[in-house]
C-alpha cells in the first residue's frame, strides 16, 4: 500500500495537534512579573529535551494577554538566529506560558507527545531546509509549513515503546559520555 508498517499512518502536525503561540507581557507593568511563579519559556530555557521550569516566571494578571499551555505539550522555538544552526524542541511536564518567538504543539489523545518532539528533532535539517520563512531579518521557522510537515504515525502502544527504547538508548550514551570524561580525568592525573 503506502510501504508504512501495519497500523501506521502518514500525517502532519496539524492533524495531530492543537498549535498556540505565546507572548511578552510588557515589562513596563509590574504587576505581570512580580512574585511570578507561572514558567514563561522562551528560546533561552530550551537547551534540554524536557522543560521542568524557566528563568522567568510571570504573575496571575498577565494570563489576561498569554494562554497556558499544558503539560506534556510541545514546545518549539520559531524565531532566533539559532534556527541558522539548529532546531530547539521539547516537551514540557508542567503547565507553561510561551513568549512569541515560540511554537506549543498540544497532541490530541493517543498521540505521545515525546513520540512527535524526537520524529521533529531526528527531522531536524530537513524541517530547517524546508520550512524557513524567506526574507526575514532573524531566521524563522513558517508555521504552516511546520505544521504540514510529513511525519510517520505508529499505533499508540508502538510511540510509547519506541519512545522508551529511543529514551533508555540516549541515557547509555549519556552514561559513556559521563565515564568517558572521568577516565580522560583520571588518566589526566597518572599524567
Amino acid at each position: 500500500m503506502n510501504g508504512l508498517p501495519n497500523g501506521w499512518i502518514a500525517s502532519d502536525l496539524n492533524s495531530l495537534a492543537t498549535s498556540a503561540g505565546g507572548s511578552t507581557p510588557s515589562k513596563h507593568e509590574p504587576s505581570y512579573w512580580t512574585n511570578g511563579k507561572i514558567p514563561w519559556v522562551s528560546p533561552k530555557d530550551m537547551k534540554t529535551f524536557v522543560i521542568t521550569g524557566s528563568e522567568d516566571r510571570i504573575a496571575e494578571p498577565a494570563l489576561e494577554r498569554l494562554s497556558v499551555i499544558p503539560q506534556n505539550s510541545i514546545l518549539v522555538v520559531v524565531r532566533s538566529g539559532i534556527l541558522s544552526r539548529t532546531l530547539p524542541v521539547a516537551v514540557t511536564t508542567l503547565p507553561v506560558t510561551i513568549n512569541q518567538d515560540m511554537r506549543a504543539f498540544i497532541t490530541q489523545p493517543g498521540i505521545e507527545a515525546r513520540y512527535i518532539a524526537w520524529q521533529l528533532l531526528s527531522n531536524e535539517r530537513s524541517i530547517l531546509d524546508q520550512c524557513a520563512k524567506d526574507g526575514t531579518t532573524v531566521a524563522s521557522i513558517e508555521g504552516t509549513a511546520l505544521s504540514k510537515f510529513p511525519l510517520l504515525i505508529a499505533p499508540t502502544a508502538e510511540q510509547n515503546r519506541i519512545v522508551a527504547k529511543l529514551e533508555e538508548l540516549l541515557s547509555d550514551i549519556d552514561a559513556g559520555v559521563t565515564e568517558l570524561k572521568a577516565a580522560q580525568k583520571k588518566l589526566a592525573l597518572y599524567r
